[in-house]
């Protein structure tokens, strides 16, 4: 039976990078290894628009999110918070963590902050440290348009603004330096297509000018140890990194940047579309009412007749794993990634299999025909 894996994280790999990272393990204080980390920097160069550096934890993107928060906030500091999910409040938790102080702000589950809000609450607490936000939200498949809210932030007195992008980078835009980001953590095994154990966080001048200015309590996340080996004569990490990680993340890379990643994006935007509007036409409820607001990574949708717990069973049954809701929405809601590098027969597949596992009448394949339609670009 095929198998379709259809979380969001880990995620099914192209074969480029399952081959990549069956390569036999090499020392990593040799000058082959240190090739391989300047050639991921530089694809991470290409993919963020950017010459700023890019850190690469030996660690999960929660691992990405507690290196920010130790290396930026220290207790008594304020932070502002945004969420609109579970992994918002995880971010703000982490924060919180460090003896900073949090201003939070949360929004209802499928909707996102807006520039509005935040500008408010740095009117309201203009000595705030940091603005903590969610690029975009797993739990409810909530992309927030970050480039926006940065934007109508007062250049000159903002804050750090540190970015969640575990879920967004490689999937979507995600430009720091052109958007105002400072700190932007993301992780290996989602829109970077790679298996689960590399943290990586982008630093902004802004970032590398605040870390000289503080100690870290941290010795494993402290990133000066990090950036200063990382020379323009060699690229190391501090401690053991897990090397054949870093052959799949340069192989993954190579696979979204091989005809550009603005086209690369484009694609998993017209996947998420095609297949939000086929699940629409069985009848099943789309979390995101605002399609401006639905995520290229994943979409959260409720099957007829409150069956989402038993539609993921059927699911499951015919070898696709999806994964259900977070918190409150628990039972409630369905969630189907979008990150692998499918094409339309995948997708044909995916979308015939929850037609059947909510009985829907599959004689009327209109789904499949406006999906397609969308997928194709017409």
């Amino acid at each position: 039976m095929k198998k379709y894996l259809l979380t969001p994280g880990p995620v099914q790999l192209p074969k480029e990078v399952l081959g990549a990272g069956s390569a036999q393990m090499i020392s990593h204080r040799c000058e082959e290894f240190s090739s391989l980390f300047k050639g991921i920097s530089a694809k991470l160069r290409l993919l963020f628009e950017s010459e700023s550096p890019v850190v690469i934890l030996p660690s999960s993107g929660t691992g990405a999110l507690e290196c920010a928060a130790v290396n930026f906030l220290r207790p008594g500091d304020e932070f502002i918070s945004l969420s609109c999910g579970v992994f918002g409040e995880r971010f703000r938790e982490i924060a919180s963590r460090t003896g900073a102080r949090a201003v939070s702000a949360d929004f209802t589950a499928g909707e996102a902050p807006d520039a509005e809000s935040a500008a408010a609450l740095l009117r309201e607490h203009p000595e705030a440290r940091a603005i903590l936000i969610t690029h975009n939200e797993t739990s409810t498949g909530v992309t927030v348009p970050l480039k926006d809210i940065i934007a109508a932030l007062p250049a000159a007195k903002r804050p750090l603004i540190m970015a969640d992008g575990v879920s967004s980078v490689g999937a979507m835009e995600a430009l720091p330096e052109k958007w105002g980001i400072d700190v932007l953590c993301t992780a290996s095994q989602k829109g970077l297509m790679t298996p689960p154990g590399l943290g990586l966080i982008w630093l902004s001048p802004r970032a590398l000018a605040e870390l000289d200015k503080r100690g870290c309590p941290s010795y494993y996340f402290d990133l000066k140890l990090h950036l200063a080996q990382m020379t323009e004569k060699s690229y190391a990490n501090p401690y053991t990194p897990p090397v054949s990680l870093y052959y799949s993340l340069d192989a993954a890379l190579e696979v979204i940047l091989a005809k550009g990643s603005r086209d690369w994006f484009a694609k998993r935007r017209r996947w998420a579309s095609a297949f939000a509007a086929a699940v629409e036409l069985l009848g099943c409820e789309l979390l995101v009412k605002d399609k401006a607001l639905r995520s290229a990574g994943v979409t959260a949708f409720s099957a007829p007749a409150g069956g989402s717990e038993a539609t993921r069973k059927i699911l499951s049954a015919l070898g696709f794993e999806t994964a259900g809701g977070q918190g409150a929405l628990k039972g409630k809601i369905i969630r189907a990634a979008h990150y692998s590098d499918w094409g339309w027969d995948e997708m044909n597949d995916i979308l015939t299999a929850i037609a059947s596992s909510i009985d829907a009448d599959t004689k009327d394949d209109s789904y499949l025909k406006t999906a397609q339609q969308i997928f194709n670009g017409n």
